[in-house]
């Protein structure tokens, strides 16, 4: 499996990649994800390619305007959650069908499904070492479902900077608690106030996956979300919002990083 590089905003350096072992004898590669913001730059689609597509499905997505292009990946889900995406919940627990070698995946949200000659889908999951809980980090992970139903594990990216990637006088630490800003009022409160929705898009906090602190400079929470255009043709995107609290106590946003899809 190739290994993936994508580059943080502000030129934080490309992280090293991890190997993970999964259950079904394949290894997945983690490294950055997130890339510099460009507010019009699209993601880029993962693999098997189209050309693996057979040419039925590719009639079948030319005929019906509502299904997704083959080869392209759909972001506009209906719902996040894998509880509404059985197709989703079913290909994430047939790729571990031994339950798990080293690393644990807890699935946290479905981001796209990709139509090839079966499925790609693509998930944010909190990565945890079966051996050691409190070793946690934030991932995007691929899993693959072939026509028969057979799953297996592409990739996965870190989503939140390692320790390589840290630069001088800042630090990364993962949220080792719940990740639902929907249980941790302080949080959801706390991007409300900061990234107010407009007229073009509204945001929609999926995920609270740590801080960011920076010496000299006030403490940033780190918060993953979707950025839904509000049913126009563009694509659903995701960013990394970094939220700190200014002298009066108000919530204020620092930075975003746009989260582009690897090529695993």
């Amino acid at each position: 499996m190739k290994k993936n590089l994508l580059n943080h905003t502000l030129v934080i350096a490309a992280l090293s990649a991890l190997t993970i072992t999964a259950c079904s004898s394949k290894t997945a590669q983690e490294s950055s994800t997130v890339s510099p913001t460009e507010a019009e730059k699209e993601s880029s689609t993962l693999k098997p390619s189209a050309s693996g597509a057979t040419a039925e499905a590719k009639e079948q997505a030319k005929n019906n305007t509502d299904a997704p292009l083959v080869g392209a990946y759909n972001t506009n889900l209906v719902s996040f959650s894998l509880k509404d995406n059985p197709d989703a919940m079913n290909a994430f627990e047939a790729a571990f069908p031994n339950g798990y070698n080293y690393t644990h995946y807890e699935p946290i949200a479905l981001l796209g499904t990709q139509v090839v000659s079966g499925t790609n889908y693509l998930y944010l999951c909190k990565s945890t070492w079966t051996d050691y809980q409190e070793n946690v980090s934030f991932v995007l992970l691929q899993i693959y479902q072939d026509l028969s139903g057979k799953s297996e594990v592409m990739g996965s990216a870190i989503l939140f900077p390692t320790e390589e990637s840290r630069e001088e006088g800042e630090d990364y630490i993962d949220n080792t608690g719940s990740y639902l800003p929907e249980n941790i009022p302080a949080i959801q409160n706390a991007f409300k106030e900061a990234v107010p929705d407009d007229k073009n898009a509204y945001y929609i906090p999926l995920a609270y996956i740590g801080k960011h602190t920076q010496e000299g400079k006030p403490e940033e929470d780190v918060i993953f979300a979707a950025k839904d255009p509000r049913g126009t043709d563009t694509k659903i995107s995701y960013e990394l919002f970094y939220i700190a609290k200014d002298t009066d106590g108000k919530a204020k946003l620092v930075k975003t990083e746009d989260v582009m899809f690897p090529d695993f």
